[in-house]
């Protein structure tokens, strides 16, 4: 069903207009009758149904809110690394559809990417587009925010003081599932680039409480790592169940 994120629409009649409604009516050509579905991005849902087609969006007839049942209780910040050519862009689109609440582009010392201030405006907002695309694909009742790039000793400074800290390390020995049975709701995970976090790095995060975590026997690729670590936790988490 299609969903749209909206600014609190409330039940009764909704113009559903600009690119939202344009794209309602012009590319998946949507008619009278049909249902959709309204999000506040704040996870309560509005089941609409399309009242009348205008030329450049939709009326709609919108019904009371239900709460979002796609938001896992975890919440997870991802911290990523940046990596080499369009990569973040997949990385942004799977992890929001598996259910990561923000993602948070980090510099370190192995990145051969680097953004600088003329482009860094242009490729935030290409990705808050697509987690936007991605939200709406997969039913969240949010749309997780793509934060602006930090350098890596300043994100584990302010991660240690918002949640638990999982950084998971090409030489990392401590187990994932063992760090997560103790573990709060609020997890933060951090992500090399290709060739890994430096051993200062992560003498760095565990000075700073992280635990120093394993993905296992297999040298994962910068853009799989996270993607596995989110449906690991998820699953031990218990954000899989219906």
């Amino acid at each position: 069903m299609p969903r749209f994120f909206v600014d609190a629409p409330g039940p009764g009649e909704y113009l559903l207009g600009g690119e939202a409604g344009r794209h309602g009516a012009k590319s998946l050509r949507l008619r009278p009758g049909e249902a959709v579905t309204l999000c506040d991005g704040q996870g309560m849902d509005y089941p609409s149904t399309v009242q009348e087609v205008l030329p450049d969006g939709l009326l709609l007839t919108v019904g009371e809110p239900v709460p979002n049942r796609a938001e896992a209780r975890t919440e997870i910040t991802l911290c990523h690394c940046l990596p080499k050519s369009d990569k973040l862009e997949t990385v942004v689109q799977k992890s929001v559809e598996l259910g990561v609440h923000s993602i948070w582009p980090i510099a370190s010392a192995r990145c051969v990417s680097r953004w600088d201030s003329k482009s860094a405006e242009k490729k935030l907002a290409r990705l808050q587009k697509i987690a936007l695309e991605a939200a709406q694909q997969s039913g969240r009742g949010i749309v997780p925010q793509i934060l602006p790039p930090a350098e890596l000793s300043f994100a584990l400074e302010a991660a240690a003081k918002e949640g638990n800290v999982l950084f998971f390390y090409e030489q990392g020995r401590a187990s994932l599932k063992e760090a997560l049975q103790k573990a709060g709701g609020r997890l933060i995970l951090f992500v090399g680039p290709e060739g890994g976090f430096e051993p200062g790095e992560a003498e760095l995060a565990a000075s700073l409480g992280a635990e120093i975590l394993s993905l296992g026997p297999r040298i994962l690729r910068t853009e799989t790592a996270p993607l596995a670590a989110l449906s690991a936790i998820l699953y031990e988490k218990g954000d899989w169940e219906l």
